[in-house]
């Protein structure tokens, strides 16, 4: 048993060795039918790659076929649409050939016929003995000639008759004419000058008027501390740069109240003191005869009415002083005394008193208004020195009537005064330049002499004086 199987795993086993060999001839003969196989297939790769490679130049090739064809159907479109648009425009140039032929037909016959005229103008020019103008000369059309001829009818329809005066009459126009420019100029220039006096005479105007409103001022700063001690007043102008279109404002401080303290806050007494103040402070300045007081203290203290009445005792020296009081101090400082009482009949009776023994002793407020006077006296003097009337700028002399006014007034009917006559009114004028010129003359006089003259100083003791009412 064992050795047939043995046999016949040995026949089978060469049959499997046989099979073995079968197959692998088989996979030899296989392999190279795979690599046969491969190799084909790379060529027919490399040959479909080239075959698509042709295929996208053919489809270029055929795109830009297509594209040249479409172009030249395009060109096949113009050219004819370009053929039918020449033959319409054929068609209308032989159109207005025809037109321009029959136009020079009509032409040639006007042309004719304006040659025939011309010769006929022609003709009649060298009849009237006119001279034919060179084809050089541009001439007018007809139309522009008609309007010429026109033009000049209407001139000469216009002038009317021939004036054999115009000559003269333009000779006298002109010669006025040249007047009136000379007067022009003059009186130009002297309006000129007018205008430079009178910016003179308001700058100096200006000029006294702030030098006196400072002095003035000065004068009122004293005085009022002389009647308000501690007090403090100065006077303001509303308008600086130009006084005289403002007012003038008095700032007040009585002694103990605000710096910011108005004039309308002032009690009546307060402004009574200050408008007493002012009016010493002008006396300082340009003193007058006599001054009238109207019950000036009647809203002031016994103090204040005391101080009133002793500044005017102490400037009684220089000026009168009337007063209207009912205040026992001032009645006391009196020189003379006046009084009116009631009767009881209905009438007032005078009664008047010539004591002349009342007096006080004002000892340190006559110091101080001595002082205060003497300061005003050397400021006044310290002040520049303001022009004399003589060396002011005048008004130029009145100019005679213009030449050039001789053909106006005689057309209006005005009589003209020759130069030699003086009119009423120009007589008038003159007497009142030399009136003026004396009173001028009379307050320069004055001036002079108030300088020359001391005035006598304010003795402590207080001299008693008549006084004529």
């Amino acid at each position: 048993m064992s050795e047939t199987s043995i046999e016949t795993s040995t026949k089978q086993l060469e049959i499997l060795v046989d099979r073995v060999a079968e197959l692998d001839r088989q996979l030899n003969s296989q392999k190279e039918s795979a690599s046969k196989a491969k190799k084909a297939i790379a060529e027919l790769e490399s040959g479909i790659r080239e075959s698509e490679t042709e295929l996208v130049e053919l489809r270029e090739q055929a795109s830009q076929f297509d594209e040249e064809q479409k172009a030249l159907n395009e060109k096949r479109d113009e050219l004819v649409e370009e053929r039918a648009s020449l033959r319409a425009h054929l068609e209308r140039i032989s159109q207005e050939r025809q037109n321009i032929s029959g136009r020079l037909e009509e032409i040639s016959v006007q042309i004719k016929q304006k040659r025939e005229a011309l010769d006929e103008i022609v003709a009649e020019l060298e009849a009237a003995g006119i001279p034919i103008p060179s084809e050089d000369v541009q001439l007018p059309t007809v139309v522009e000639a008609e309007r010429s001829v026109q033009g000049l009818e209407r001139r000469l329809r216009a002038l009317g008759d021939v004036n054999m005066l115009a000559i003269e009459q333009y000779e006298t126009a002109a010669s006025r004419i040249t007047e009136l420019i000379a007067d022009g100029k003059l009186l130009r220039s002297r309006r000129d000058e007018l205008s430079t006096i009178a910016d003179q005479l308001e700058d100096e105007r200006r000029t006294r008027l702030l030098n006196v409103f400072t002095h003035v001022n000065n004068n009122f700063r004293r005085v009022y501390e002389i009647l308000q001690p501690t007090g403090k007043g100065e006077l303001k102008l509303e308008n600086m740069d130009n006084p005289f279109e403002g007012g003038l404002e008095m700032a007040c401080v009585p002694p103990g109240k605000s710096q910011n303290t108005r004039r309308t806050a002032l009690s009546g007494g307060e402004k009574s003191m200050a408008a007493l103040a002012l009016i010493f402070a002008i006396q300082d300045y340009e003193p007058s005869p006599f001054y009238y007081f109207d019950e000036v203290d009647q809203n002031l203290d016994p103090f204040n009415s005391e101080k009133i009445a002793a500044l005017c005792r102490m400037r009684s020296g220089m000026a009168q002083f009337i007063m209207v009081t009912l205040r026992k101090v001032s009645l006391t400082l009196a020189d003379h005394h006046i009084g009116i009482t009631h009767a009881g009949n209905g009438c007032s009776q005078r009664i008047t008193d010539f004591d002349r023994a009342a007096a006080l002793d004002l000892s340190e407020e006559i110091e101080a208004e001595e002082k205060a006077r003497a300061a005003s006296e050397a400021e006044k003097k310290s002040m520049p020195e303001l022009p004399s009337p003589e060396e002011m700028p005048r008004a130029p002399e009145p100019l005679p009537t213009p030449s050039s006014l001789g053909g106006l007034a005689d057309r209006a009917g005005v009589e003209v005064p020759d130069e030699g006559e003086t009119s009423e009114s120009e007589d008038e004028l003159k007497g009142l330049r030399e009136r003026t010129e004396e009173v001028s003359e009379t307050i320069g006089e004055h001036s002079d002499a108030r300088e020359d003259n001391e005035e006598p100083k304010i003795q402590p003791e207080i001299e008693t004086k008549e006084r004529a009412l």
